[in-house]
């Protein structure tokens, strides 16, 4: 559309170009360009005709841009697909897989899915639906739609990228063509996101390309809106939060060094609710970085080359090289060029490996293996990126809207202690700041105010649910709230005890089980205390209540779900598989809610 259109538009319609620009801001990049062809038109002719459909085909012939995303990652890389093919010209929707059903897919033409694994191999809850419905038996035959997968995972799990694995294949078993091979992203997942992105892109810009020509009819669109970009905090812009409160929260003879952290938030410029987390973003510790060096025999001057730029060695360690903890790729890749058949077969088993990098890092390994520190420095390439650590959220913002509190075990390997926990308890003090951002945490919230809520956290799992009874009270919900809770020792490990009595005294909590596994010869864990009020949790799930679980996903949550299972099963009256599907549609109806690591 030329100048002049656009003026005799503005002109007719008695619109100024403020309200133009903010009507286009609303419409999608192929919505705009079918707009720019029939106003041209239009203004040629010298008068309005009543608007026609778009072709049929040109709504099926876009990218399909999916996401199955469990903590917020798989959306963002979507989403940025999504932008990036709209700035393109490229026609493409974004629709989360809890919007699609795989009967849906018969009428999809390119498909870009993003997914990630949750737990251990588990589907993400957006995403469960969809994945039950491709791998069963009625899915329909798929072999008018190509497709391309991103698996997100980490590495350090048994079942890595299994979820975007399993898809992948049941799409290509159902005779979808693959556009690009998949691939699989560890935690460190921006540069194979971005080269993912890239590879989508450029292979079906030139597939959808007839139909952009067809849409645009040689007629110059609208020119993009100016809109201003609003600031936000995230990982890649993080706020800087003061520190107010560092608080060892166990006694000195505990087994456990946990730590109540407070820092001070602008409520307006970063907003949580109860259940989100909180990204730290941590540089390694320069002590460890000179313990590191040194077992190299190494000077932190040299110059090095790591993912693609040039810099000192010990710049390279402490801001930007995970160094705090042992990837399986790279104890897979140490092993291979060891030539070390025992260490092959320990990076190969899942618990052997979990076993044998527990309370280790970079520098052990270095120790333990000298010959490590004889290569070139070309291995320095197989380590992972440094990543931000997240944090359930400890407090409710209706009780703290300009603070966020955290709940921290110290976590040490010899004499060093992990990225971000070493950060928070150790190496800060009152008055200093952190880089912080929200980790929005969709598929761990609260019900509505009259439904019953059960919760089991032990450990530093206790966080949200601080957080939850805290907002619950602001609330003054009718709920009841009912909360599981287990460390070693009763005397030094029973985390906000005084809180949570002074909480049962106001009428705020109404039921808590304790299990402190080292205060007596056989060791009592939350499963326990579950089993033997079996029958309450039974009518207490009957009548509606939701159950959530916060901790160790290894052990605890698996042991605690089969649980849940044979309680669901014996007070139920139902068979194992009764009783899993069961489970399954509380999961569905999102009254049985995880946050398991």
């Amino acid at each position: 559309m030329s100048i002049e259109q656009l003026a005799l538009l503005q002109k007719e319609t008695a619109l100024d170009l403020a309200d133009v620009a903010k009507l286009l801001q609303q419409l999608s990049a192929e919505q705009k360009l079918w707009l720019s062809g029939y106003l041209a038109a239009s203004a040629q002719q010298g008068a309005v005709a009543a608007p026609v459909a778009a072709p049929s085909n040109q709504s099926s012939q876009k990218l399909t841009i999916a996401f199955g995303s469990q903590t917020g990652n798989a959306e963002g890389v979507a989403n940025q697909l999504h932008q990036q093919a709209e700035q393109q010209g490229l026609a493409s929707e974004l629709v989360s897989l809890a919007d699609l059903t795989v009967k849906q897919l018969k009428d999809k033409s390119h498909l870009a899915l993003v997914v990630s694994t949750h737990g251990e191999g588990e589907a993400p809850d957006d995403a469960e639906i969809f994945y039950e419905q491709l791998m069963g038996k009625r899915a329909p035959e798929l072999k008018s739609l190509s497709y391309s997968v991103l698996a997100l995972g980490d590495s350090s799990y048994e079942l890595f990228c299994h979820t975007g694995k399993e898809l992948d294949e049941r799409l290509a078993a159902l005779g979808a063509k693959r556009l690009i091979d998949r691939i699989d992203c560890d935690v460190d997942y921006e540069a194979d996101a971005a080269q993912w992105q890239e590879q989508v892109k450029s292979v079906v810009a030139p597939l959808l390309e007839s139909t952009l020509e067809s849409t645009q009819n040689n007629i110059t669109p609208f020119p993009a809106p100016i809109s201003q970009a609003v600031a936000q905090h995230n990982k890649n812009n993080p706020f800087q939060a003061e520190v107010l409160a560092v608080q060892k929260i166990t006694a000195h003879d505990s087994v456990k060094n946990t730590f109540h952290i407070e820092l001070a938030i602008d409520e307006e410029a970063i907003k949580y609710q109860a259940g989100d987390s909180l990204g730290i973003i941590a540089h390694n510790d320069p002590a460890s970085v000179d313990k590191l060096l040194q077992a190299l025999s190494q000077d932190g001057d040299v110059q090095i080359e790591w993912k693609g730029q040039s810099l000192p060695l010990a710049e390279a360690f402490e801001q930007h090289i995970e160094i705090t903890q042992i990837s399986k790729p790279w104890l897979q890749y140490v092993a291979k060029r060891l030539a070390d058949d025992a260490l092959k077969a320990i990076s190969s088993d899942h618990q052997a490996f979990n076993d044998f990098v527990w309370n280790k890092q970079l520098v052990d390994i270095i120790q333990s293996y000298p010959a490590i520190a004889e290569w070139p420095l070309d291995w320095l390439e197989e380590l992972r990126a440094l990543t931000p650590r997240l944090y359930s959220i400890a407090s409710a913002p209706t009780q703290f809207e300009d603070e966020v509190h955290l709940t921290v075990n110290l976590e040490q390997a010899a004499e060093s202690a992990g990225l971000a926990s070493g950060l928070l308890c150790q190496r800060t003090q009152e008055g200093d700041v952190v880089s912080v951002y929200v980790e929005p945490n969709k598929h761990f919230k609260l019900p509505s105010d009259e439904t019953d809520i059960i919760m089991i956290g032990p450990g530093t799992g206790i966080a949200p649910f601080r957080a939850f009874v805290q907002e619950r009270q602001a609330r003054k919900a009718s709920g009841k709230n009912w909360l599981f809770f287990g460390n070693p020792n009763f005397h030094a490990d029973f985390l906000y005890q005084t809180e949570w009595q002074r909480l049962q005294k106001q009428g705020f909590l109404h039921r808590i089980d304790v299990a402190f596994s080292r205060d007596q010869e056989e060791k009592i864990y939350v499963q326990h205390r579950l089993a033997a009020q079996a029958k309450d949790i039974w009518q207490w799930l009957e009548n509606g209540a939701a159950i959530y679980i916060c901790g160790d996903a290894n052990r605890m949550a698996k042991d605690v779900e089969q649980t849940l299972l044979n309680i669901i099963a014996e007070h139920g009256g139902k068979s194992d598989e009764e009783a899993k599907n069961h489970l399954k549609e509380l999961k569905r109806n999102h009254r049985y809610q995880k946050d398991v690591y």
